[in-house]
């Protein structure tokens, strides 16, 4: 039996409608044909079909989690060089990519020089947050910063910290590659405290903890924040050359051995 030859029974399509049933809707016919012509029992049949619109539902709320978290790009574990990183244990990253922390309200903190992949990770955990449907957003530390003195300045302050702490997890990178002014650096405390056994937070930094004091202007709030991160965090450190230097690097030393390959090809030409 064909997918034309069945019929559609009365209202079907109107009441999967009302019931929001778009992929059941879509596959139905393409189903029952395939039952029909493998004698699949009914329960079976019905438990495709539900198992198809769950599915399609889960990848599409993902994906809408994905698109909330506002990415500056898509990194996934499985591109990053472990081989540059040699500081770096393979099972305690697999073991953090369980996203385990995120329901025990954890940290993760990534410490290391500029270009050795901190961003990398911090992305793709946020993306296996994602994937887990955990609702997850991205900033830097100073858009975070900048978004907190304007909503201080509109008096939207508290609304402000209150749609932050809202996301299960928050991506908050560079947190020291720029100063800030005392009021930026109490109002990143502020938001820190709010959060801290309620909310994760995922932070880059190139700074080591005993230079947290340049951040915040205060060694005393620069101890209080370090002293909420990491008591219930994992602390990662990135060590090296930068990926980026190293394949410009990689890059100019093809370009000189092509270079001079070309020369040498020449000069025995002219010689012929």
């Amino acid at each position: 039996m064909s997918r034309t030859d069945l019929l559609e029974p009365p209202h079907l399509l109107s009441d999967l409608k009302q019931l929001k049933l778009p992929v059941v809707a879509s596959h139905w016919q393409r189903l029952a044909a395939e039952a029909t012509r493998t004698r699949q029992a009914y329960p079976e049949y019905l438990a495709e079909l539900a198992h198809l619109e769950v599915t399609r539902r889960r990848e599409n709320r993902i994906k809408r989690r994905i698109q909330e978290a506002r990415f500056p790009v898509l990194k996934t574990l499985d591109t990053f060089d472990f081989s540059a990183q040699k500081g770096l244990e393979r099972d305690q990253v697999l073991d953090l990519f369980r996203c385990d922390f995120v329901a025990e309200h954890g940290n993760v903190v990534l410490l290391g020089g500029v270009g050795t992949g901190k961003t990398h990770l911090a992305i793709a955990l946020g993306i296996a947050c994602c994937q887990r449907e955990h609702r997850v957003r991205f900033t830097t530390a100073a858009e975070l910063t900048n978004m907190l003195v304007e909503a201080k300045s509109d008096g939207r302050l508290s609304r402000k910290l209150e749609y932050l702490s809202r996301f299960d997890v928050v991506c908050l990178d560079e947190l020291g590659y720029v100063p800030f002014d005392k009021l930026g650096a109490d109002l990143l405390f502020s938001f820190i405290t709010k959060v801290y056994e309620r909310r994760s937070l995922i932070v880059t930094t190139n700074l080591v903890f005993g230079e947290w004091g340049k951040v915040f202007l205060d060694t005393q709030a620069a101890a209080a924040v370090i002293d909420r991160l990491v008591h219930h965090a994992v602390v990662l450190k990135t060590e090296g050359e930068s990926y980026r230097l190293r394949a410009a690097k990689a890059k100019s030393k093809s370009q000189r051995s092509s270079e001079a390959s070309s020369e040498d090809r020449s000069g025995r030409t002219r010689k012929d």
